[in-house]
């Protein structure tokens, strides 16, 4: 017959319960209104309606089953009917609450519901979110790491009562994820050192299904290169007065996934490894050393690579030791000089019981000096007998006197000794000299320059 009819899913109610409709704007932290809540009300009752029945409680208790397990069947579409023409459809709202009356439950049962759904004001897709930017100078005090969190409550909006919260939420979070959403201004405190790009490191992100909500956190490198190095400088002398300079350092390449490594290694072949000598013959001179800091062959180098880390760790020695700076293929190499440098000549008269002694009379010139280089030279079996000598010769002649800091210079002596099946030579070459007066060596505080 013609008149009301309502039902939520397969479920249809009779007679059809009485309702009130509220709505509710709902506001988020920042007094935006993101969405309209509907809550609906129902009053209605339970009747034995069957013929020639007096009332009976087993009759509506199996009515009060039915009609919890309709309520209880999840989301289900709410439909109105008047007069057999839907009215109200669509519609798939939750139930928050079933509640039955103190009563004789005889001949009824009165009984209270409340549905309740939400509608997207927005069109956004969401009830509230939450994003927060953090920035912080690293102790390399060149970079900034930057930390973005969102998370969003999700709205159930989809119209065949399959909840698409999650969805929704990951929808609106994921549109605002970058670092090309950063807020306006920021970094406005902490600083990066130069121009700088953004390198997106480690990501995280968060479902609650129940809930409702998707939520993610992304990590960021604010750097001017694309790679970070690290590194520290060692400056060491033994008691020999032999002085080694160590490096050790860390390139790490900036980027998530595969990305890293090949800028670590960029870094490594074009900026780190080719500055490593200068660098350290750098690091040689501030500490005041004196010598030559061998860089061409350094005492010891090692390297390990990550390419899951994108990370490349070394460590390189070099020292100013003349004999652990050998060109390769030679095995050793000694080195002696010795300069024995002129002195006054006094001439000695014994006097016939002189209690005093001799009588020492200065005769106003000075002995000659002699100046030596000695060593020896041993290579592998396979190297060059005349690249050898070749060595040899540059090291004498660096060493060799020059006439120009003496009065008389001439060579006195030349040994040479070359055996090379057995890639060896031995040299002895021995020059004297003269200098004038005042430059003999006297007795007292002693120069060694």
């Amino acid at each position: 017959m013609p008149g009301s009819e309502m039902f939520y899913g397969n479920y249809q109610f009779s007679p059809v319960p009485l309702f009130s409709w509220t709505t509710e704007t709902i506001y988020d932290a920042n007094a935006v209104h993101t969405f309209i809540r509907h809550t609906l009300d129902f009053t209605g009752t339970l009747l034995d309606g069957r013929p020639s029945q007096n009332g009976s409680l087993d009759f509506l208790i199996l009515r009060m089953k039915a009609l919890q397990n309709g309520l209880a069947s999840g989301q289900q579409e709410w439909r109105v009917n008047f007069d057999g023409n839907p009215v109200i459809s669509g519609i798939y709202p939750r139930v928050t609450s079933v509640a039955f009356a103190e009563g004789i439950w005889i001949d009824r049962m009165d009984y209270t519901f409340t549905f309740q759904y939400d509608e997207d004001f927005h069109n956004t897709g969401i009830q509230s979110y939450t994003e927060t930017w953090n920035f912080e100078e690293q102790d390399d005090r060149r970079t900034v790491s930057a930390k973005h969190d969102i998370s969003a409550v999700g709205l159930n909006t989809t119209p065949s009562g399959v909840n698409n919260s999650v969805s929704n939420a990951m929808t609106f979070v994921l549109a605002r994820t970058g670092y090309g959403n950063v807020v306006a201004g920021a970094p406005a405190f902490v600083q990066v050192s130069g121009s700088y790009s953004a390198y997106e490191e480690l990501r995280t992100e968060q479902i609650d299904v129940q809930a409702g909500t998707f939520g993610v956190s992304e990590n960021f490198t604010l750097s001017s290169g694309s790679y970070i190095h690290k590194r520290t400088s060692q400056f060491a002398q033994d008691d020999q007065g032999i002085i080694t300079v160590s490096m050790d350092g860390e390139i790490r390449g900036l980027g998530r996934g595969d990305t890293g490594w090949p800028r670590a290694l960029s870094g490594w072949q074009n900026q780190v490894r080719p500055r490593m000598p200068m660098d350290a013959s750098g690091t040689y001179s501030q500490l005041n050393g004196t010598a030559i800091l061998f860089t061409s062959n350094p005492k010891s180098l090692s390297i390990t690579k990550s390419e899951f880390a994108g990370t490349i760790n070394y460590s390189v020695a070099y020292t100013d030791s003349p004999t652990e700076n050998l060109p390769s293929g030679i095995l050793d190499f000694t080195f002696n000089v010795v300069d024995n440098e002129p002195v006054i000549v006094y001439a000695s008269f014994p006097i016939f019981e002189r209690s005093l002694g001799n009588v020492i009379q200065n005769v106003g010139t000075s002995s000659e000096g002699t100046y030596s280089i000695t060593g020896s030279a041993v290579a592998k079996p396979d190297y060059i007998f005349n690249d050898l000598l070749d060595y040899v010769e540059t090291r004498v002649n660096a060493r060799r006197p020059s006439s120009v800091n003496y009065q008389t210079l001439r060579l006195t002596q030349k040994q040479i000794t070359k055996d090379e099946d057995n890639k060896t030579v031995n040299f002895s070459i021995v020059w004297t000299y003269t200098k004038e007066l005042s430059q003999a060596a006297v007795d007292g505080p002693q120069n060694l320059n």
